[in-house]
Protein backbone atom coordinates (compact mmCIF):
# COMPACT_ATOMS: atom_id res chain seq x y z
CA UNK A 1 0.00 0.00 0.00
CA UNK A 2 3.26 2.29 1.08
CA UNK A 3 4.22 1.66 -2.50
CA UNK A 4 1.09 2.48 -4.60
CA UNK A 5 0.75 5.44 -2.40
CA UNK A 6 4.29 6.99 -3.44
CA UNK A 7 3.80 6.06 -6.88
CA UNK A 8 0.34 8.10 -7.24
CA UNK A 9 1.56 10.98 -5.13
CA UNK A 10 5.35 10.76 -6.01
CA UNK A 11 5.74 13.27 -8.57
CA UNK A 12 5.13 16.69 -6.22
CA UNK A 13 8.52 17.35 -4.66
CA UNK A 14 9.90 20.65 -5.89
CA UNK A 15 6.50 22.08 -7.24
CA UNK A 16 6.22 24.68 -3.86
CA UNK A 17 9.94 25.48 -4.64
CA UNK A 18 8.86 26.65 -7.94
CA UNK A 19 5.78 28.67 -6.97
CA UNK A 20 7.16 30.50 -4.19
CA UNK A 21 9.99 31.88 -6.89
CA UNK A 22 7.30 33.01 -9.22
CA UNK A 23 5.42 34.36 -6.39
CA UNK A 24 8.42 36.48 -4.72
CA UNK A 25 9.27 37.72 -8.37
CA UNK A 26 5.70 39.54 -8.58
CA UNK A 27 6.10 40.53 -5.05
CA UNK A 28 9.34 42.13 -5.86
CA UNK A 29 7.85 43.33 -8.65
CA UNK A 30 4.71 45.20 -6.82
CA UNK A 31 6.87 46.35 -4.05
CA UNK A 32 8.76 48.13 -6.34
CA UNK A 33 6.14 49.88 -8.56
CA UNK A 34 5.28 51.33 -5.05
CA UNK A 35 8.84 52.36 -3.86
CA UNK A 36 9.71 53.57 -7.30
CA UNK A 37 6.12 55.67 -7.58
CA UNK A 38 6.98 57.43 -4.27
CA UNK A 39 9.94 57.93 -5.32
CA UNK A 40 9.07 59.72 -9.38
CA UNK A 41 5.42 61.41 -7.05
CA UNK A 42 9.01 63.08 -4.90
CA UNK A 43 10.39 64.07 -7.70
CA UNK A 44 7.53 65.60 -9.80
CA UNK A 45 6.43 67.18 -6.27
CA UNK A 46 10.02 69.05 -5.86
CA UNK A 47 9.97 69.44 -10.09
CA UNK A 48 6.91 71.76 -9.44
CA UNK A 49 8.35 73.93 -6.52
CA UNK A 50 11.33 74.79 -9.03
CA UNK A 51 8.82 75.52 -11.57
CA UNK A 52 6.50 78.27 -9.22
CA UNK A 53 9.54 79.28 -7.48
CA UNK A 54 11.31 80.91 -10.90
CA UNK A 55 8.01 81.98 -12.29
CA UNK A 56 7.40 84.00 -8.95
CA UNK A 57 10.93 85.18 -8.95
CA UNK A 58 10.33 86.11 -12.82
CA UNK A 59 7.07 87.98 -11.95
CA UNK A 60 9.04 90.09 -9.12
CA UNK A 61 10.84 92.02 -12.00
CA UNK A 62 8.45 95.10 -11.64
CA UNK A 63 9.63 98.11 -14.62
CA UNK A 64 10.14 100.72 -12.28
CA UNK A 65 10.18 103.39 -14.46
CA UNK A 66 6.14 102.84 -15.17
CA UNK A 67 5.65 102.06 -11.71
CA UNK A 68 6.58 105.70 -10.61
CA UNK A 69 5.64 107.12 -13.62
CA UNK A 70 2.09 106.30 -14.21
CA UNK A 71 1.82 104.01 -11.11
CA UNK A 72 0.86 100.84 -13.05
CA UNK A 73 2.60 97.26 -12.30
CA UNK A 74 4.07 96.20 -15.27
CA UNK A 75 6.99 93.51 -15.88
CA UNK A 76 10.01 94.10 -16.78
CA UNK A 77 9.84 91.42 -19.79
CA UNK A 78 13.98 91.28 -20.26
CA UNK A 79 14.42 91.09 -16.83
CA UNK A 80 11.77 88.17 -16.05
CA UNK A 81 13.15 86.14 -18.07
CA UNK A 82 16.74 86.76 -17.25
CA UNK A 83 16.23 86.10 -13.51
CA UNK A 84 13.78 83.29 -14.00
CA UNK A 85 16.19 81.44 -16.66
CA UNK A 86 18.98 82.13 -14.10
CA UNK A 87 16.84 80.54 -11.16
CA UNK A 88 16.63 77.42 -13.81
CA UNK A 89 20.14 77.14 -14.19
CA UNK A 90 20.56 76.41 -10.90
CA UNK A 91 18.79 73.56 -10.98
CA UNK A 92 20.72 69.80 -12.28
CA UNK A 93 19.72 68.37 -15.71
CA UNK A 94 16.46 70.52 -16.16
CA UNK A 95 15.20 71.39 -19.34
CA UNK A 96 12.82 74.63 -19.40
CA UNK A 97 11.37 77.17 -21.02
CA UNK A 98 10.38 81.01 -20.30
CA UNK A 99 7.72 82.74 -21.58
CA UNK A 100 7.08 86.69 -20.36
CA UNK A 101 3.73 88.46 -21.09
CA UNK A 102 3.37 91.98 -19.91
CA UNK A 103 1.13 90.64 -17.19
CA UNK A 104 2.69 86.95 -16.18
CA UNK A 105 5.63 84.72 -16.13
CA UNK A 106 5.28 81.18 -17.42
CA UNK A 107 7.39 78.73 -16.80
CA UNK A 108 7.65 74.78 -18.15
CA UNK A 109 10.40 72.58 -16.62
CA UNK A 110 11.17 68.56 -17.11
CA UNK A 111 13.89 66.52 -16.22
CA UNK A 112 14.75 62.61 -15.66
CA UNK A 113 13.40 61.30 -12.54
CA UNK A 114 15.58 58.28 -11.22
CA UNK A 115 14.50 55.05 -10.18
CA UNK A 116 15.62 52.17 -7.63
CA UNK A 117 14.04 48.96 -8.08
CA UNK A 118 13.17 49.70 -11.60
CA UNK A 119 16.41 49.36 -13.01
CA UNK A 120 16.21 46.10 -12.57
CA UNK A 121 14.12 45.56 -15.65
CA UNK A 122 15.94 48.23 -17.33
CA UNK A 123 13.66 50.89 -16.18
CA UNK A 124 16.36 54.30 -15.18
CA UNK A 125 14.52 56.55 -15.44
CA UNK A 126 10.93 58.16 -16.05
CA UNK A 127 10.38 61.88 -17.50
CA UNK A 128 8.85 64.40 -15.06
CA UNK A 129 7.36 67.95 -16.02
CA UNK A 130 5.88 71.01 -14.39
CA UNK A 131 4.40 74.00 -15.48
CA UNK A 132 4.07 77.23 -13.22
CA UNK A 133 2.60 80.84 -13.98
CA UNK A 134 2.63 83.85 -12.13
CA UNK A 135 1.39 87.77 -12.00
CA UNK A 136 3.16 90.69 -10.79
CA UNK A 137 1.44 91.87 -7.43
CA UNK A 138 1.52 95.09 -5.10
CA UNK A 139 -0.64 95.72 -2.45
CA UNK A 140 -2.85 93.91 -0.96
CA UNK A 141 -6.20 92.86 -2.60
CA UNK A 142 -9.01 93.95 -0.48
CA UNK A 143 -9.66 94.87 2.77
CA UNK A 144 -9.98 92.06 5.64
CA UNK A 145 -11.27 91.55 9.11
Amino acid sequence: MRHLTRRLGGGDEGQVLVMVALMMVGLVGVVGLVSDGGLVFSQRRDLQNVADAAAAAGAMQIDEAVYRAEGRVVLDERMAREVAALYLDAEDSVTYSVSVLPDRVDVEVSRQASTGFLRVIGINGVAVSASASAEPRYGVDGAGP
